[in-house]
């Protein structure tokens, strides 16, 4: 599948720049899209600065464009006056745009996070109710539930990846169960951009026998992780936290952040 033309958002950070080089060899125009100015590192790609919760600027940013892969967002627990521009107007401002455009689909980094207070002695899929874990984990669910509606509504389909820590390597033992690999992701972006589907939320994970998802949508969509955590267990196995609640739940230090009383209140089945 090759396209003319697909929009990073986020494009400077750590997560677009492990993918750029495998999205630019599937179009003629790599547009890249941050806050801040960066540079291009290939021949077909194009820098774009602009602030995607300012409404103004992003009708012309998805002009032509068949596809967009959005990574912009502020990427871990803050104060609703950050998150509300960084993640929540950013995301409603796109999609819009996207959808007047008519643009093919969005594939988008939702969160591990959505669903973080759900204990870690349980095995959930994507379709279960979400269960954020803070502030950060709502817009995420926020998000999940935008593209939903602009699918249903305007057939702008839509691939989000609730993802784990993606990095080389595993740092501590709960990233065993959610650690995604760099080469990972890419296939599994990539593998958004050509599957079959009209609105999916799977597991941004690598192949970690540990883990807490059944990813077994993307798998059907054709995911293979080629990468595991288990090469790590030993060496993390202690490696966890003194916090009580960040060891219950999946969302560790997120859920743990502000929870106040008992540990095992959201956990309790009845």
């Amino acid at each position: 599948m090759h396209l003319e033309r697909i929009l990073v958002t986020g494009a400077a950070g750590k997560l677009a720049r492990s993918v750029r080089p495998r999205l630019a060899a599937l179009c003629d125009e790599l547009r890249l899209t941050d806050i801040a100015p960066f540079e291009a590192s290939g021949p077909n790609q194009t820098v774009h600065v602009a602030d995607l919760a300012d409404g103004r600027t992003v009708p012309a940013l998805v002009q032509g464009v068949n596809a967009i892969v959005h990574f912009a967002s502020y990427p871990r627990e803050a104060d609703w006056s950050v998150l509300l521009d960084a993640n929540l107007r950013t995301a409603i401002n796109l999609w819009e745009a996207a959808a007047a455009a008519g643009v093919d689909r969005i594939v988008y980094a939702s969160s591990h996070h959505a669903v973080g207070y759900y204990p870690r002695s349980v095995r959930i899929d994507a379709r279960v109710p979400s269960r954020p874990d803070g502030r950060y984990g709502l817009v995420k669910v926020f998000m999940e539930a935008l593209a939903q509606m602009h699918a249903d509504k305007h057939g702008l389909r839509a691939f989000g990846m609730r993802l784990g820590y993606c990095g080389p390597e595993p740092l501590d033992k709960r990233m065993l169960s959610h650690w995604l690999h760099p080469d990972d992701l890419a296939q599994l972006v990539e593998l958004g951009l050509t599957a079959e589907y009209l609105h999916e939320v799977v597991y941004g994970i690598s192949a970690n026998t540990a883990t807490w998802y059944d990813n077994s949508r993307a798998e059907a969509l054709g995911y293979r992780p080629r990468h595991s955590a288990d090469a790590f267990t030993e060496r993390l196995a202690t490696k966890v936290t003194d916090n009580p609640v960040a060891e219950q739940y999946q969302g560790g230090s997120f859920a743990a952040d502000g929870h106040v009383g008992d540990p095992d209140r959201p956990a309790r089945t009845r």
